[in-house]
């Protein structure tokens, strides 16, 4: 009986230290917006450095941008107030004919919908997003 209890410890403590490891919780970029990125109309971008935005209403050219943020998964931060963030950050606005939404990309944290987010398995370098915002006409 004594080592079918030990066993059975020895087991259930494994398995909590494998579940605590689990990332739960992640979210896929389609999961945190308030618009359906399959059909979006328009898309603003500005970068850190450059407080004017570029526009581009091309469909192609949008779904290029949102299938880059569709590679990146995401978890909401509990309480929703990171601890630190950098002082400025890259903005984009989503819009889905008369519907928007908004995105703010830190270093390794984002802003959507008015909820921040850790960016886990992936990230978004800003080196992508100042490639994209030239290509902009």
């Amino acid at each position: 009986m004594k080592k079918i209890v030990f066993v059975s410890i020895i087991t259930i403590t494994a398995s909590l230290a494998v579940l605590m490891q689990v990332e739960w919780g992640m979210q896929k970029f389609t999961d945190t917006l308030n618009v359906n990125p399959d059909n979006l109309t328009e898309l603003k971008l500005s970068l850190p450095s450059d407080s004017s935005y570029k526009t581009t209403d091309d469909h192609e050219t949008i779904q290029e941008f949102v299938g880059y943020l569709k590679t990146v998964k995401y978890k909401k931060i509990r309480g929703n107030e990171p601890s630190e963030l950098p002082m400025s950050g890259s903005m984009i606005y989503l819009y889905e004919d008369e519907d928007a939404d908004f995105i703010v990309l830190f270093e390794d944290k984002v802003l959507i919908s008015h909820y921040f987010y850790e960016m886990k398995s992936g990230t978004i370098e800003m080196e992508y997003l100042r490639k994209y915002y030239h290509s902009i006409e």
